[in-house]
Parts: structure tokens; C-alpha cells; sequence
């Protein structure tokens, strides 16, 4: 057993960081209040670091590491979210980075030919678009309709809260998409495509969050939208199961957002209890505030220690290890999805206690982690109660899902 990143791993990360430092943060707080937006020259500094390129395979102008890309991803997604707490760039990555791999192992070859060198070159963004008006983790009930026509699907319907809305518009790219296709069979008639956000008869529409303000978030509708079928990921009918397994990915890397964020807020926490001196003391000689910082450091210790062991999974599962099932894949991703969200609002919060009424000011960068990291605490990629069920569902069996039939998983 061998906890140790190898050389290649540890070079990436360093270089990762030092980017992160040098780059983002001394426009992290612009890109959240003045830009509302990632600047093009950030997303080509990171195209030509070969941050687009670390999950596509060099046939497709990326720079895979085979076998190693679930590790490469979530260790470039920490380092980014140390620089950009707001959330934002780390959000546009983490979707650029992930949802490619799934286009990898599922799309047609002409897809992957046309798409992947576009994303891995940075100049088209690649998203997730499942949840719609009615509610997000009920994917079984979705009502986003393709009606077949040969070599093509003609879609009706609308989606909601889905991130990257203008940015695929406006620079190009799309989003991987779940639809029905024979909607009388329920879960199980649903197939799972990329759909160009372009497309004729696509509009999209935005939101105004709380956080994250440098990565747009709104809803599609289609109106008889055309989706050749050439960008089918898997196979008609069976979407359900591929988009689950995508979302696994998913989880990981927003997981490693997470958790990079709440590194550098409880970083910034530990320098200065060291220095603001109180009662002629420094802060950190109080017990109920290094107490409280050693349990969070704790807590981030062991959710890293099983983020490396879920991303370590998923890479040996897709290298052919049969050791490994879905079931052991799903409760060490959900296990780090329903806590690092928690955590990482949690040690922004405890940090912004720490530093009392300058905590609530806009000097220290921890507002904006915290607002950012509430996403996914709400539910972005699978809900904290959702995460749950799956723990549950997998550890237990059957007998613990409240809603069988249409619950997450093969």
C-alpha cells in the first residue's frame, strides 16, 4: 500500500499550484465582483499548461496519463480551487476535465474527433445538463423528450441549473445531456448525448446566485432542436446508467474543489490565530479555537486521504481491475461528496468567526469560499441526503432505499 504520489503526480500538482498563486488569486475577488466572468487570457494560460488536456488522450490533443486520469484530475482541481476560492474557475474546470472522460468511454469516434481537441485546447467548454424545473436528483421523472428520425433526434424541453450556459454559447461546446426516448419505460428509456449548446431551436436563459459569480448558471428550452445521433455517449435507451457513472467523476473532482478551498481558508485561520493577539494572548492559545481548527484539519486529512482512494478506484476500474465494482466505486465517491461540501463551508465559516468583524468583511477571502462551496451543499452533482442514500443503498442493500425503481446506480 502506497500513499505516495509518484514523481509525475508531484510535479504536476507543484506546477498547478504555482499557477494558482501567481495567477488567480490576485484576481480571484475580481473575477467574483467586477468581471462576472473567467478572462480569456486565464483560459489560455491554462490551455497552454495542458489543464484542459490532463483527462483526454493524446489522439484527441490531450495529455492523458493512461490509467492515472481520475488522479491527475482531481489533484489539478484542489490546486486550482486554492487560488480561485470563489469557486468559479475551479467549477468551469472540474466540468471541462470530467465530462470528458466519459466522452471518451462512451462517445462515437466522429464525436470525439470533432469535440475533445476543442476542449483540451481550451476553447470549448463542456458541461452536464440533467436537472430540470420539476427537481434534480429525480432524474427518472425527467421530461426532455427526443423523438427518433433516423439519423437524428428532434428534442423538446427545459432545463434548469445547469452551469456553463452562456460560456458554451458564447465560446462553443455543450453540454452531455439526459433525455427520454421511450419515455413509457420510465428510467430505463432515457439515453444520455452531448448536445451542442448552439444547436437551432436552443435558448438559454440565467440566474442570479449567491456565489460563484464568475461562471454563468441558467436553464436551456429546446424548441425541435436536431441532435444527430453521432453524439450519443453509450447506447439508446440506456443513458440512465452512463450519466450515473459520469456523475461519479463528477463528484470526485467537485470534491476535490471543495476540499482545496477549505485548505487554503483554514490556512489563512491558522496564520492569523497565530498573530492577532487578544487578552494579551494569541488567539490560537485558546482552546476552543485550536480545538475547533485541529478537528477540521482532522476531518480534512481523512476526507483527502479517501478522495485519493475513490479517484484511485475509478482509474483501476476503467484500467480492467475486476476487483473493484460500482457498488465500492459509489460509496467511496458519495462518502466524499456529502462531507467535503459540509466541511468546506464549515471551516470558512469557523474561519470567519475566527477573524470576527473583519471576517465579515470583503478583506478576507473567506466569504467568498464560503458562498462558492454552498453549491454544492445544496446539491449541485447529488444532494447531501442523496449522497446518503447511496452510502446506505450500497453498505446496507435494497431494504434502505426509499424509492425503488428509480434510484441511482447499475
Amino acid at each position: 500500500m502506497d500513499f505516495e504520489m509518484t514523481p509525475e503526480q508531484q510535479l504536476w500538482k507543484n506546477t498547478v499550484r504555482e499557477f494558482s498563486e501567481a495567477e488567480l488569486e490576485p484576481i480571484a475577488r475580481q473575477i467574483d465582483e467586477e468581471w462576472h466572468a473567467i478572462p480569456d487570457e486565464i483560459i489560455q494560460k491554462m490551455a497552454d499548461l495542458g489543464i484542459f488536456a490532463v483527462t483526454i488522450p493524446e489522439e484527441y490533443g490531450g495529455m492523458a496519463m493512461p490509467g492515472e486520469e481520475m488522479q491527475y484530475a482531481m489533484i489539478t482541481i484542489h490546486e486550482l480551487a486554492r487560488g480561485e476560492l470563489s469557486m468559479s474557475l475551479p467549477v468551469y474546470t472540474l466540468l471541462c476535465i470530467g465530462w470528458p472522460i466519459i466522452m471518451v468511454k462512451y462517445g462515437t469516434e466522429e464525436a470525439k474527433q470533432e469535440i475533445l481537441p476543442k476542449v483540451a485546447s481550451g476553447e470549448w467548454f463542456f458541461g452536464i445538463n440533467t436537472t430540470e424545473p420539476g427537481g434534480g436528483s429525480d432524474l427518472a421523472n425527467i421530461k426532455t423528450v427526443g423523438v427518433d428520425k433516423g439519423d437524428h433526434w428532434v428534442v423538446n424541453g427545459e432545463k434548469a441549473y445547469i452551469s456553463g450556459v452562456r460560456e458554451a454559447t458564447e465560446r462553443g461546446g455543450g453540454h452531455a445531456t439526459l433525455f427520454k426516448t421511450s419515455p413509457e419505460l420510465g428510467y430505463k428509456g432515457a439515453t444520455f448525448a452531448y448536445f451542442p449548446a448552439n444547436a437551432p431551436g436552443t435558448t438559454y436563459s440565467t440566474y442570479s446566485d449567491m456565489g460563484r459569480m464568475g461562471l454563468s448558471t441558467g436553464g436551456f428550452l429546446y424548441k425541435d432542436v436536431k441532435i444527430p445521433k453521432k453524439y450519443i455517449l453509450g447506447e439508446e435507451n440506456k443513458g440512465f446508467y452512463v450519466n450515473m457513472e459520469g456523475f461519479n467523476v463528477a463528484r470526485i473532482v467537485v470534491s476535490a474543489a471543495c476540499l482545496g478551498g477549505a485548505e487554503k481558508c483554514l490556512e489563512i485561520s491558522r496564520d492569523y490565530v497565530k498573530q492577532r493577539v487578544l487578552f494579551g494572548r494569541p488567539l490560537a492559545n485558546f482552546e476552543a479555537i485550536s480545538f475547533e481548527i485541529a478537528d477540521d484539519y482532522a476531518q480534512l486529512e481523512m476526507l483527502k486521504l479517501m478522495l485519493h482512494k475513490a479517484a484511485w478506484m475509478i482509474d483501476q476500474f476503467n484500467s480492467g481491475n475486476t476487483s473493484i465494482t460500482y457498488k465500492d466505486i459509489n460509496k467511496a465517491v458519495a462518502i466524499c461528496k456529502a462531507h467535503s461540501p459540509m466541511l468546506g463551508v464549515d471551516i470558512a465559516k469557523h474561519g470567519m468567526m475566527y477573524h470576527g468583524a473583519f471576517g465579515y468583511t470583503k478583506d478576507t477571502p473567506l466569504e467568498m469560499a464560503l458562498r462558492g462551496t454552498m453549491s454544492y451543499v445544496v446539491g449541485a452533482e447529488g444532494g447531501y441526503h442523496i449522497m446518503k442514500i447511496i452510502i446506505a443503498r450500497d453498505y446496507i442493500g435494497d431494504e434502505a432505499v426509499p424509492f425503488r425503481g428509480t434510484q441511482e446506480g447499475h
